[in-house]
């Protein structure tokens, strides 16, 4: 489908200016028909739209918390195999809660353009309990070392419902969950001779297919639910992506509601890229709870 079939392009009507003796222009009282029609043509999605109802709404933004639980395996490679690494067993990297945000524009009553964002950096400074190696450095037991992680994730998606009722709809969606990625590691002694430090880097868009349904109980509460995968094989990824989420809402005032949910993403790639060479395997999940605003 090309991005005609998504916009409509805008019309204009050329002025008359030949105005007859009796001060009506020639032909007005049959140029105002179609002159209206286009413009009720064009008004009738944010006619359609109903602040508050998710099913037909304009605008939708959700803001909030996500109380986040990661669990991230990772390999960098030098010339040989890295180590197999547990962010959190070997690292000493904990979870950490992070702003979230959440919106759509519904473009028409059955397509919808989807952003989602948040990132998370955690540091942490351990003593390690066992030796490890990461590209070419090696870093032996006892050493007191600093990692780093920062993770960004940007979802931009499109959304088409095929199946809409005055209580619910479901759609499928297709887009881009771009995942960017550092690595950072560093000794800082323990009062041994060394001063090692890596860094690996993976930023990939990876694209994401699915389902996403929205049932409304009562015009004040209502639930939605998706799911996305991919397998993908492109240079230089290999993986596959999942991604499941599920959650409720209440609709307070016209324009506002609160709710709150689970969201479930796991990322598992192989890379061979000249900033990152091994393996990621990258899972991120927690409650989440939000506010939304609609129009």
């Amino acid at each position: 489908m090309t991005a005609a079939a998504f916009f409509q392009y805008p019309v204009t009507l050329a002025p008359n200016h030949i105005v007859s003796s009796a001060g009506k222009r020639p032909g007005s009282s049959k140029a105002w028909l179609p002159a209206a029609a286009v413009l009720l043509a064009a008004a009738a999605p944010a006619l359609h739209a109903e602040a508050g109802n998710p099913l037909n709404d304009k605008f939708s933004v959700s803001f909030g918390g996500f109380l986040l639980n990661t669990k991230t395996t990772l390999r960098v490679d030098g010339d040989v195999r890295g180590s197999e690494i547990n962010s959190g067993r070997d690292l000493g990297l904990k979870d950490s809660d992070r702003f979230r945000l959440d919106a759509y524009w519904r473009m028409t009553p059955r397509q919808k353009l989807r952003l989602m964002y948040f990132d998370t950096n955690n540091s942490a400074v351990k003593t390690l309990q066992r030796e490890i190696e990461v590209g070419d450095d090696i870093y032996p037991v006892d050493l007191e070392v600093k990692a780093t992680t920062k993770t960004q994730v940007t979802e931009l998606a499109y959304e088409f419902d095929f199946l809409q009722r005055e209580k619910y709809e479901l759609g499928v969606t297709g887009g881009i969950h771009n995942l960017s990625f550092n690595f950072g590691i560093e000794a800082t002694g323990n009062g041994q001779n060394v001063s090692e430090s890596s860094t690996a880097k993976a930023n990939g868009p990876l694209p994401v297919f699915g389902l996403r349904g929205v049932y409304r109980f009562t015009p004040k509460f209502y639930t939605e639910a998706a799911i996305q995968y991919f397998s993908l094989a492109f240079d230089p990824y290999d993986g596959s992506v999942t991604d499941v989420t599920l959650t409720g809402a209440w609709q307070f005032s016209q324009h506002w509601a609160v709710g709150a949910g689970w969201n479930s993403f796991t990322t598992k790639v192989d890379v061979d890229g000249a900033k990152f060479n091994g393996s990621l395997r990258w899972r991120y999940g927690g409650a989440r709870i939000f506010v939304t605003a609609s129009f």
